[in-house]
């Protein structure tokens, strides 16, 4: 009876046209327009080299330091800072500068380099600090050649243009730091709340008032026990069927990067859908009122603490843990959507396990809070 309960309600769950729609195809959707519109999201922050411009007139070639520092930051390289085009007058460059196929030019002045710009940003920042930095230098050289003449074959100019570096930039893991994925992870966090619509129309089934079903089943000659964990798994395997199906769509065909921990994926899917679905199980139990309040109540529910993980809004799951942390340890889209975190960035798993303890946590009061309220229902009559 029990693997008979179990099925049908798998049979039940996938003829529910809406309900598929609403666990699957919408979030198929919308994992496809999350792709499109944040692609770039991870190049808009790759360093480009700065296109410039330098008049190379007469001063210009007079300068021969001048044009060996653009020479070094020109060269090909990772470490390439301009991109110079050298044009013959400074008319020439004002029509670059115009068109907007420069960020700025140089030219040399009374001896001495100066920056043209039309616009504020980050890459006439970027010029106006390389300068900066090359007039300080000139101004230190030329002062210490003025004290000490042999200073020049000492080695000065060299250990002024070396960099020295006094910290080293270290990764707790070997990914590469992505600004679309938060918002992948909050999808599949919203995902498993959506399983709350299956324990909410399981739950709708067993109770003897709010259905036929629900009265035909409180007859049966069953254990009330059996039958509502028959119900409960049932929505559950038909929920982690769809979650597998979204996995699948994110992995193999929009190619997105979860890391290589396949397990402790598929591990917080499977946990992030026993919360979902034992949510919905409680809301239908518990609360008497209509099931379309139900429904709004868990919809509400679901998008308020998909939003806080970061769903809409990049950075605001930090901002909830920094400001509110209690808060952010009760929303189960943030906990679900931090474990996918901990799993690509964090080389252990010690976070990684407090999030899924929280959420274990969650499923166990969930769970046990509907199977209370549905086997302890009674009626007078149906």
């Amino acid at each position: 009876m029990f693997i008979t309960g179990f099925v049908t309600r798998i049979k039940c769950a996938f003829r529910d046209k809406e309900m598929i729609f609403w666990t699957l195809l919408f979030p198929v959707m919308l994992a496809t327009l999350f792709y499109f519109c944040f692609s770039n999201l991870d190049s808009a922050d790759a360093f480009s080299p700065v296109k410039t411009a330098v008049v190379a007139d007469q001063a210009y070639r007079q300068a021969a330091g001048f044009q060996a520092a653009l020479e070094e930051v020109s060269k090909e390289g990772e470490d390439r800072l301009l991109q110079l085009t050298r044009v013959e007058t400074r008319e020439e460059a004002d029509r670059l500068l115009e068109d907007g196929r420069v960020e700025g030019y140089l030219t040399i002045e009374a001896g001495a380099p100066k920056l043209t710009v039309r616009d504020d940003g980050l890459n006439q920042t970027i010029l106006k600090s390389f300068l900066d930095q090359y007039l300080q230098i000139s101004a230190t050289a030329a002062h210490i050649l003025e004290r000490n003449p042999q200073a020049a074959q000492q080695g000065l100019l060299t250990d002024l243009m070396e960099q020295q570096e006094f910290t080293r930039e270290i990764s707790l893991s070997n990914a590469k730091p992505s600004h679309q994925l938060p918002y992948f992870y909050a999808l599949i966090a919203m995902v498993c709340l959506y399983g709350s619509f299956q324990g909410l129309t399981s739950a709708f089934y067993l109770q003897a008032n709010l259905s036929a079903l629900g009265a035909r089943r409180s007859m049966a000659p069953r254990k009330k026990l059996a039958m509502i964990t028959a119900d409960m798994l049932g929505s559950l395997a038909v929920h982690l069927l769809t979650m597998l199906v979204l996995l699948c769509y994110l992995l193999l065909v929009l190619r997105l990067d979860f890391g290589n921990q396949i397990g402790y994926l598929l591990l917080t899917v499977l946990v992030g859908s026993i919360v979902g679905v034992s949510l919905g199980a409680l809301v239908g139990a518990a609360l008497r009122i209509k099931v379309e309040a139900k429904t709004a109540i868990l919809i509400t529910l679901s998008l308020a603490c998909c939003f806080l993980a970061g769903l809409m809004v990049e950075g605001i799951s930090y901002a909830i843990q920094q400001n509110a942390p209690a808060a952010a340890w009760l929303n189960p889209a943030a906990r679900i959507s931090d474990a996918f975190y901990c799993l690509y960035y964090y080389d252990n798993h010690t976070r990684y396990f407090m999030d899924l303890g929280v959420l274990c946590a969650m499923a166990a009061i969930f769970g046990l809070g509907a199977m209370a309220c549905l086997r302890r229902r009674k009626y007078e009559s149906i």
